[in-house]
């Protein structure tokens, strides 16, 4: 029988925990918890689990307003603020079968848990997600969203803009047998950032795959400014690098791309006063890399005032992962003889 909505998960066991981590998300909260509360076509019952980490705008108050808390949302405290920790207090406190992360600025689809539930059980994958669709809410956020999807910004990422049911090496979104993560250990929390992807070098490598399906469907809310997307790329270089230490045979080429080109870009700015031709090579290159994604934004349909700021859109991508990532070698560096860090119990 197809479900409408989650009746009070208390009166037996739930099918699914979905745990979502906040932090300031008084913008997107409320769609987003919306979109799980209308969930149709699971058979059994879903508890939502909003694990806070101390925000300070009024997303929690946001929470408390929402018809169905304290049944269908329980609400909880995150004291370390930070997600890798609100993972692990939404594993410790689930009670469903199946346990799947939440993102607060994302939008998920009516039926996202039960498009889950058939690709994890048919092809019987460790974890299961959908393909991030970014979107954006200004110009520039339309440039950033496309950039989050394109070749051009993400490389060969295939789980960013996959047409077709594939294994991939990490997905938006896992959604697990909660025995699964139980068995890892949970998340490591020694990873303030790009936990996720560790969690999935650890997974790949008990033999567990990971398969991205585009009937999975979610809108992903990017940042809106350079700013913002300078630090989150800058924390994905930083917290990168220090995953590789973790787990140096199951690093994607593409990674090393971004600090290679920073570090030829800061050999060729230095080379210009003496051989002007030779350190003009490089920034030349990449000038004519970004207008050419520009250019082919605009021939799949992209609006011209939104793609006028790809150029710089993807140089900040670039270079602030780059910069993370040279920052994460020097400060990582000790670490680098460990065979791997224990994940947290």
């Amino acid at each position: 029988m197809e479900s409408t909505g989650f009746s009070d998960y208390t009166s037996s066991r739930p099918l699914i925990t979905a745990v979502v981590a906040t932090f300031n998300e008084e913008k997107h909260i409320a769609s987003c918890l919306r979109g799980l509360l209308e969930q149709r076509g699971v058979e059994g019952q879903v508890e939502v689990l909003v694990v806070d980490g101390l925000s300070t705008d009024k997303t929690v108050q946001v929470i408390r307003d929402l018809p169905g808390i304290g049944s269908s949302v329980r609400l909880l405290e995150n004291p370390k603020r930070l997600q890798v920790f609100a993972w692990n207090i939404g594993l410790k406190a689930a009670k469903g079968r199946y346990f799947v992360t939440i993102s607060a600025h994302t939008e998920y689809a009516p039926d996202y848990l039960a498009s889950c539930l058939e690709v994890i059980r048919r092809t019987g994958a460790s974890s299961v997600g959908g393909v991030q669709v970014p979107v954006g809410d200004t110009r520039l956020g339309d440039a950033i969203a496309w950039t989050m999807q394109s070749p051009f910004g993400i490389g060969n990422a295939n789980f960013r803009y996959s047409t077709m049911e594939q294994r991939v090496e990490s997905v938006f979104g896992g959604f697990f047998e909660k025995s699964t993560i139980d068995a890892l250990g949970g998340f490591d929390e020694t990873n303030f950032f790009d936990e996720d992807d560790e969690l999935n070098y650890r997974l790949r490598k008990l033999g567990g795959s990971i398969i991205v399906s585009p009937a999975i469907k979610v809108k992903y809310h990017v940042r809106s400014s350079l700013v913002a997307l300078w630090k989150q790329m800058f924390r994905y270089g930083f917290w990168r690098r220090r995953t590789q230490l973790q787990h140096p045979e199951s690093i994607p080429v593409r990674v090393f791309i971004p600090p290679l080109f920073v570090l030829a870009l800061v050999v060729s700015l230095s080379l210009i006063p003496l051989r002007p031709s030779i350190g003009l090579t490089i920034p030349a290159l990449y000038v004519v890399y970004v207008l050419g994604a520009s250019v082919f934004a605009i021939g799949q349909g992209r609006r011209i005032s939104a793609a006028i700021f790809i150029p710089i859109a993807l140089a900040v991508m670039h270079v602030g992962y780059g910069v993370g990532w040279w920052v994460g070698f020097f400060t990582h560096k000790r670490e680098r003889n460990q065979k791997q860090i224990q994940p947290a119990s």
